[in-house]
């Protein structure tokens, strides 16, 4: 599903090159940045509060178990939804076996953009854990936000990198560092409204 970012688009944008940071070979610059957006992807991720690689393109799949509510609405913990592939419910008794029975698309609808799943016509034969979704959450393509918030940590990464006195320059054993001031008000407004809510209840 590749990246957020490449190699070559963070060369492009931070205008810095392998000679600045003291690379012996522009294929030794490649293998670091490589690891610098593993760590960028990392920061973005944990700050969304979503999953790794939750914005790559195609998303990712999930499957949750939820309670039943009497309005049949199901919320799901991760959005937009790009593909919703299976909603189950338990028809078992309380205390019996569990029965997941798959239902048709006639039976729910579906508000991609925000995980909201309404099923109609049909209930389970008890409420707790007893409806499970399964879907793919995320995005197409990466989001034009997402990659500019991560060119933009990439580039304050590197451009704090050549003024710092601590880094180990040419090693590319180093683990680069995040501090504060890297990740700027700009970034987060980029990534404000992919920065998930904690007030889920939801199972999984």
């Amino acid at each position: 599903m590749g990246n957020y970012i490449s190699a070559s688009e963070v060369k492009q944008y931070s205008n810095v090159t392998y000679r600045d940071l003291g690379f012996s070979s522009e294929s030794e610059y490649e293998t670091f940045l490589d690891s610098l957006i593993n760590q960028v992807e990392r920061t973005i991720d944990n700050y969304c509060r979503v999953p790794s690689g939750f914005f790559k393109a195609g998303g990712l799949s999930f499957t949750e178990i939820h309670d039943w509510n009497e309005d049949g609405i199901i919320q799901t913990r991760y959005h937009p939804i790009i593909e919703l592939i299976r909603v189950e419910l338990d028809l078992a008794g309380i205390n019996q076996p569990a029965n997941w029975t798959e239902i048709s698309s006639t039976y729910y609808y579906v508000k991609n953009e925000y995980g909201i799943i309404k099923i109609v016509g049909k209930s389970p034969g008890h409420v707790e854990n007893s409806v499970r979704i399964t879907y793919t959450a995320g995005y197409s393509v990466v989001p034009e936000d997402i990659k500019t918030a991560a060119l933009i940590l990439a580039k304050n990464m590197l451009l704090g990198m050549m003024t710092s006195d601590e880094v180990r320059i040419g090693d590319l054993t180093i683990e680069p560092q995040t501090p504060q001031e890297v990740f700027t008000s700009e970034v987060k407004m980029l990534l404000a409204q992919y920065k998930r809510r904690l007030a889920s209840t939801n199972k999984c």
